[in-house]
């Protein structure tokens, strides 16, 4: 990859030793035949590895029969040959009327606590005297 072709938002151009493919994630509208090609980034070569020490159960989940590492991640191809990762599988969420949102899209407890008028904290010894001025009103 030459200087001229770096990108900030993209991930760079696969290994010469590595296969790359996207796989349709159809359920999310990631397709690879979509203009640019979008889709489930799978890898498959010699520097990717078998599977998960150990760990059987995963690596049946993570790999194909025919070698294919599943990442997880949704990639897009970019003009210039290089993958942007534009998504993560396991953060799309199926809302109540049937469409994928990625989590961290939703916002947070404390984003929608700043967005509204929350009156500020009392000191305990501020709610103390409150408290006391609201008994003497009442007598």
């Amino acid at each position: 990859m030459t200087p001229e072709s770096f990108e900030y938002s993209s991930v760079g151009v696969p290994m010469a030793c590595t296969e790359v493919k996207l796989v349709d994630v159809a359920d999310a509208g990631y397709f690879a035949n979509n203009k640019p090609s979008q889709g489930e980034i799978w890898l498959r070569g010699p520097s990717i590895t078998k599977g998960y020490y150990n760990r059987d159960k995963e690596t049946e989940e993570a790999f194909t029969s025919d070698g294919w590492f599943k990442t997880g991640d949704i990639g897009e191809w970019q003009p210039s040959g290089t993958i942007k990762i534009i998504d993560r599988k396991k953060n799309l969420v199926k809302t109540l009327n049937g469409e994928y949102i990625a989590l961290e899209k939703v916002p947070s407890p404390s984003e929608i606590k700043t967005s509204r008028y929350c009156p500020p904290r009392r000191t305990r010894a501020q709610e103390i005297r409150r408290r006391q001025r609201a008994r003497e009103t009442r007598r």
